[in-house]
């Protein structure tokens, strides 16, 4: 299991890397397959819990979401909220009884979720000093689960969450809360672009809402009642798996940064 792990790193991290510094085109195909692979995946968790989603809907609103990040177009944005919420209201009246408001529901959420959270990414890499921005919400994101797994395990006690996440604990919790902030403070002296108090700041709030991400994942996967959300990625498990903190994390600093650091 740890080699495939680390052969999965080994393939995946550098055209990762590639995508967010070059930016375009490669990052958007990127995000896209992403966003396919995950809302794919979630199709599968609501079926496990007999919710039905509009697939085609899931992925056309997702699609479309990725360009009008590729854009930069925000209002784009909301208007394909406004036409996935109003297409889904109107194929519920056409197919009714069969599909319902917990269908139409979880077909929205599905390409808000899967799709529109990742496209903060694209976001982040558009702003000034972009490449730099989305590294440190990698080495964050990346160093909160590092930090709080091995914390977990050597000095873990108290559960943290234990009907969504039994071998969370607040120990290992605390200790990726720590693990992000050092990594944005070595983000903030190798590279500064803001006073390091925005880094200790932005290392806290990765660290907090990364493992909110984490557990969302967990709780909606034993709904479900599945170990993991899919097998595309070898010792990983699924999209949602892998990525599940960054869904959060990303809009996250995104809009620190826009609200906060260039407002």
């Amino acid at each position: 299991m740890l080699s495939f792990r680390i052969l999965s790193a080994v393939a995946g991290i550098p055209i990762m890397l590639f995508s967010f510094w070059y930016g375009g085109l490669p990052l958007a195909a990127v995000v896209l397959v992403l966003v396919i692979l995950g809302i794919l995946e979630m199709n599968r968790l609501w079926c496990k819990m007999d919710v039905h989603i509009w697939l085609p809907l899931a992925v056309t609103a997702g699609v479309l979401y990725v360009i009008a990040a590729g854009a930069g177009n925000r209002y784009f944005e909301a208007a394909v909220l406004f036409f996935a919420v109003t297409a889904a209201i109107v194929y519920m009246i056409v197919v009714y009884p069969s599909f319902t408001v917990t269908d139409l529901a979880a077909t929205v959420f599905t390409s808000l979720y899967a799709g529109w959270l990742l496209t903060h990414l694209i976001g982040i890499r558009h702003l000034s000093d972009g490449f730099h921005y989305v590294l440190l919400v990698l080495a964050c994101t990346w160093s909160t689960d590092t930090f709080a797994y091995f914390v977990g395990i050597n000095i873990g006690k108290r559960k943290l969450a234990p009907v969504v996440s039994p071998n969370k604990s607040v120990e290992g919790s605390l200790g990726g809360v720590a693990g992000s902030i050092i990594a944005a403070v070595i983000a903030g002296i190798l590279g500064s672009r803001m006073p390091l108090i925005h880094y200790v700041i932005i290392g806290v709030l990765i660290g907090v809402v990364g493992q909110v991400g984490d557990l969302a994942e967990s709780a909606l996967k034993r709904m479900a009642g599945v170990k993991d959300s899919g097998r595309i990625i070898p010792g990983h498990g699924g999209v949602l798996d892998r990525f599940d903190s960054l869904y959060l994390t990303a809009p996250a600093v995104y809009y620190y940064l826009r609200l906060i650091i260039m407002n």
